[in-house]
């Protein structure tokens, strides 16, 4: 939809034991592990929502229960599997969502209150939940107002937006010892969008210009911050540009714009010395419509360079998709997902580390939200 990408509300599962089991003795069997976490909803729009996976294979996200309450859960390789609540969340107006989690297993994300307010939360493995706000962010301001982190490394820096009093979306970084520093890309004006950071503390995301078009930014731990743009994105007011880019820890961003030409939604991968690879993954529709666009939606990169997403169809609708780093990519569905018309239902691909296991979430023609694991 042409629309600002914004961050999904999120859920997880059962025995993770069980997908051990399968992972061990049956991976070449059954690729693809189904699961649900405790009191996930059964309900429409209700479920398990993950949001990431880390190297060891532990995964966060958020689970909506059936009365449509909102919380955080964490869970690990071995089989256990944690719900939680950030401190000030009100699951039913707001919700605990985690956004990122880091290799030693401290998971940071949004703690939405009574009125709506974001603020930042990091969880330490032994649960200690800390909450933050960026002091440039109104506290007591409406809804969809104040911080919301995006993304943790292994040193434990935080990075994400805040909305000031204006309602401008800025970014931020949040050292270990909880400084924080605001910045925006060059020609921000209509909002810096922050959506990864690598473990040297470099951040990758997007702004809108005056137009509305969206460009990627890298911004280096120092604060050096450089604008790019895809070779077919951006030519002029007419385009919408780039909407998602992340990075790795080799300085490789991938991520999705829509084509300056058609408008079809493309993905692309930048390399450090600003070379492009632009891609559509098998399947992809080329439709254009006045609500959506059909096309290929980069979510995430791993360390190789691998990247998962989602496709829409010319139907519009959604399959997950996995791409190696030589190019070579693959569009698969979650058995019993549904297929209907509709950018959110099918499955999407929202996270993969580095062994490249893909963490996701697939719905059912109940809309019901799932997670799923892809094992290469």
């Amino acid at each position: 939809m042409k629309i600002q990408r914004s961050i999904n509300r999120i859920f997880l599962a059962p025995p993770m034991l069980f997908f051990l089991l399968v992972m061990s003795g049956q991976a070449s069997a059954q690729r693809i592990i189904k699961f649900d976490a405790p009191n996930s909803g059964t309900i429409p729009y209700a479920g398990t929502y993950p949001a990431a996976i880390n190297q060891p294979g532990t995964v966060t996200g958020q689970v909506t229960d059936d009365n449509y309450g909102t919380h955080g859960f964490v869970g690990t390789p071995a089989g256990g599997f944690t719900d939680f609540d950030a401190p000030g969340a009100d699951p039913i107006v707001g919700c605990t969502c985690p956004a990122g989690i880091n290799d030693l297993g401290v998971v940071t994300g949004t703690s939405i209150d009574t009125n709506g307010v974001g603020h930042g939360f990091v969880r330490s493995p032994d649960g200690r939940i800390t909450t933050f706000d960026d002091s440039q962010a109104p506290i007591g301001a409406g809804a969809n107002q104040g911080t919301f982190p995006s993304g943790i490394n292994d040193i434990g820096e935080i990075a994400g937006g805040y909305v000031d009093g204006n309602g401008a979306l800025h970014g931020f970084v949040r050292a270990p010892d909880g400084r924080i520093t605001t910045f925006d890309a060059p020609g921000a004006s209509g909002g810096t969008f922050v959506q990864s950071i690598n473990n040297f503390g470099v951040i990758a995301g997007l702004f809108y210009d005056t137009n509305g078009t969206g460009h990627g930014f890298v911004r280096t731990a120092s604060g050096q911050i450089t604008t790019f743009d895809p070779p077919h994105s951006v030519t002029g007011p007419t385009s919408y540009g780039i909407y998602s880019a992340y990075i790795n820890d080799l300085g490789v961003i991938a991520g999705s714009y829509y084509d300056a030409t058609t408008d079809v939604e493309r993905g692309f991968i930048r390399w450090p010395d600003d070379q492009y690879a632009e891609f559509a993954a098998p399947g992809a529709g080329t439709v254009v419509t006045s609500s959506d666009e059909a096309g290929t939606n980069v979510s995430a990169i791993n360390l190789e360079g691998m990247t998962t997403g989602n496709i829409l169809d010319n139907n519009f609708e959604s399959h997950s998709f996995v791409r190696t780093a030589n190019g070579e990519a693959k569009t698969f569905d979650i058995p019993g997902q549904i297929h209907v018309s509709g950018m959110d239902a099918g499955s999407i691909g929202l996270g993969i580390n580095a062994l490249g296991i893909i963490v996701g979430r697939w719905r059912d023609p109940n809309e019901t939200f799932h997670g799923y694991l892809r094992i290469p």
